[in-house]
């Protein structure tokens, strides 16, 4: 399969796990399906865990199913007998063709957080500070950057960057696959990647833009271009970028985490992200669910609209008790087609409970 991680390691625990868990004679124990961790619903980028298709099936079939449920966003799949279900963030399974939730029994949850965490720890990066990877990823060094999305992988080596590594292409070929992966066109656009070098694989975030001198001779790129860590900063103003820490948290596994942490402020933020980084899979985070009314115009929004800028500062307020909420904010949209004007844009919110994460209830994009 396309873009499919082999690891040692994986398979040798997805062999203890079936080993251990899988009852029954040995033809029962085939392993023809298996759980697998995706980015996002158009990736090719996967990790797969070999399961037991007739345990499973078995189990599902026993578990009692709640009608017409919304579907979630996730990162996890698991596939038996030609259906993928959707692993929910209670480690439920939700069928999307049916639109049922299949309740499972708190063992069988258990061992799919068990294999889960298994899984995203190979899928993903680490999440270190920058501080922890330029002590890595030293000054002149090697390493490889993997594209989470396509799976594409090129040489890079640091040439200069003290708040964030400015990094280069190695040769000729390896341009040509960093400009694979943004379809042959240079741009900003921030991508969710992994880092190896040594044995680490970190999690961090490139754009896709070359810039400023130094370059390698006979690589055919002319410049640098940056990669971002965990609370690295831009050089000349020394904050941090929103955007290439949202992708930062994405290569971790952490940007489900990190969108249910968000104020109300930084979900409208993140409203901006996705648009900019053309992130639909961000975009449904923001709503309840994949069923939501609105979110397939939001979605075209990220098609049609090349570049959205918030133009109003949102101060923290007091939501503390509140179950709904409203933020209005004014940004110049850039179109597709050409042209920008200046909109209002407000966002209305709302949480289950307090304890419960803010998810946009409304968008009006007047």
């Amino acid at each position: 399969m396309s873009g499919l991680i082999k690891s040692l390691l994986l398979c040798g625990a997805a062999s203890f796990l079936l080993a251990g868990s899988a009852h029954g004679s040995p033809a029962e124990k085939e392993a023809d399906g298996r759980l697998l961790v995706i980015i996002s619903r158009t990736a090719k980028l996967e990790t797969e865990l070999p399961v037991d298709t007739g345990r499973w099936s078995r189990i599902i079939g026993k578990s009692p199913v709640l009608a017409k449920q919304p579907e979630p966003v996730s990162d996890v799949y698991l596939e038996v007998e030609g259906r993928r279900y959707v692993v929910d963030p209670d480690f439920g399974l939700y069928e999307p063709g049916a639109r049922v939730s299949v309740q499972l029994p708190g063992r069988m949850r258990s061992e799919l957080k068990g294999y889960l965490t298994l899984l995203r720890s190979v899928h993903y990066g680490e999440l270190l500070s920058w501080p922890e990877a330029t002590k890595i990823l030293t000054m002149k060094s090697i390493f490889t950057v993997t594209d989470l999305e396509s799976g594409l992988q090129f040489a890079v080596q640091r040439r200069a960057g003290s708040t964030h590594a400015d990094v280069q292409p190695l040769t000729k070929k390896d341009t040509a696959v960093m400009k694979l992966i943004y379809n042959g066109k240079w741009t900003w656009k921030r991508r969710a990647i992994l880092v190896s070098k040594d044995g680490y694989r970190l999690a961090a975030s490139m754009h896709g833009m070359p810039h400023g001198g130094d370059g390698i001779p006979g690589n055919d790129f002319s410049g640098h271009f940056c990669i971002h860590f965990l609370g690295s900063s831009t050089h000349k103003t020394r904050s941090v970028d929103h955007d290439h820490q949202v992708m930062v948290h994405k290569a971790a596994g952490r940007l489900p985490d990190f969108v249910r942490g968000a104020s109300p402020e930084e979900l409208a933020s993140l409203f901006f992200t996705a648009i900019n980084q053309k992130d639909r899979e961000l975009m449904a985070m923001l709503f309840p669910s994949r069923h939501h009314e609105q979110l397939p115009a939001m979605q075209h929004h990220v098609a049609t609209i090349t570049a959205a800028r918030q133009l109003t500062e949102l101060p923290p307020a007091e939501d503390e008790g509140l179950l709904e909420t409203e933020r209005a904010v004014r940004a110049t949209i850039f179109w597709k087609e050409g042209g920008k004007e200046e909109r209002r844009i407000v966002f209305r919110m709302r949480r289950a409970a307090p304890w419960q994460p803010w998810r946009m209830e409304h968008v009006e994009f007047g």
